[in-house]
């Protein structure tokens, strides 16, 4: 069940991306939005690294700039300041020419909801050719061949017959996995899947996360994992991004972040979630009070110390760095 926590985390992939080249590097990103009231400040200075065969899970309340992030990686939103390392160049400050040629190709991405996202007026075939065509040398009817296989490859019935067909001919998990097909035909080296089992039964989130998990071993794939559901982060993840208010206020491997959590607002959001292995007599979930703030009137120092239990006169600072090694939490006390 993707909505509960389990005491599994992380399968199939790496226990963490330390120690190991990473493959995509962001540093101190910055993303604000303009606006009638002025500049809002939607990302303040993340940072973190994706290796090979990774899951990195950024995980939040709605609002507090997740998909923001997701965006940002394949600058599809203006990066204000900071670095988006993709085999050395700065994703960030390249020409639009230059990112034409390395999304789709190298960092690919898969859309919040599929119908959206997908052309309802063009058939799947002609959108999975199209992408195939731009970034590979092959003529249609090969891109054909290679789009057919990729429907089989992501569990499409009947792939030859589908291929022809229309967004709004197929069920919800149908066109998701069409979007992973179309982000995987060029085996980029990153996937970024911002909420990709949005709106999905529970039985379809199964299958489309075992098809991520599938995927990345089999093409040595990076994903950065953008979600809400924490069930999802327990099945998927490596390693997790814990976001506030735009800035990351933990990181760690996610084993460790579900034993252990050390700021608290990770450890407000794991104890809002259901566990299946605690006994109803441990208590009833516990959901964490108030509401996220609105970027750009953020309360003075940690933006979390009006919601949190724990909060001390120094809170009222500006808060600390996101400090440690393995473990990095972004709380005065563990300072």
């Amino acid at each position: 069940m993707t909505n509960e926590i389990s005491d599994h985390t992380g399968q199939g992939g790496a226990a963490t991306g330390r120690g190991r080249a990473p493959v995509l590097s962001v540093r101190d990103l910055h993303v604000r939005y303009r606006t009638d009231d002025g500049d809002v400040p939607a990302v303040n200075g993340v940072s973190f690294d994706l290796a090979a065969r990774e899951t990195y899970a950024i995980v939040g309340e709605s609002g507090c700039g997740k998909s923001t992030v997701a965006l940002s990686l394949l600058a599809l939103v203006p990066v204000s300041a900071g670095e988006v390392s993709l085999g050395g160049r700065n994703l960030a400050s390249m020409r639009r020419s230059e990112l034409r040629r390395v999304r789709g190709r190298e960092i690919a991405m898969i859309f919040q909801e599929p119908m959206t996202s997908l052309n309802p007026v063009l058939t799947l075939g002609h959108q999975l050719v199209e992408t195939i065509r731009l970034h590979q040398p092959l003529d249609r009817g090969a891109a054909r061949r290679r789009a057919i296989e990729m429907l089989e490859r992501v569990g499409i019935s009947d792939p030859a017959r589908r291929i022809g067909q229309y967004p709004h001919e197929l069920s919800g998990g149908m066109r998701q996995r069409v979007m992973i097909a179309m982000a995987l035909s060029c085996n980029p080296r990153i996937l970024v899947a911002d909420e990709p089992t949005t709106a999905l039964d529970v039985t379809v989130q199964a299958q489309i996360l075992a098809l991520l998990d599938d995927l990345r071993a089999e093409f040595g794939t990076g994903i950065v994992l953008i979600t809400h559901d924490i069930g999802v982060v327990a099945e998927m993840a490596d390693r997790i991004g814990v976001m506030y208010a735009g800035r990351l206020v933990e990181e760690a491997a996610a084993a460790d972040l579900f034993s252990d959590p050390r700021h608290p607002y990770t450890r407000g959001l794991l104890a809002s979630v259901p566990r299946v292995d605690l006994a109803p007599r441990d208590g009833p979930l516990v959901a964490l009070p108030g509401s996220p703030p609105t970027p750009g009137r953020l309360p003075q120092g940690c933006a979390f110390r009006t919601r949190c239990a724990q909060a001390m006169d120094v809170c009222a600072k500006p808060p600390p760095e996101l400090r440690g090694a393995d473990r990095m939490v972004r709380c005065w006390l563990h300072v």
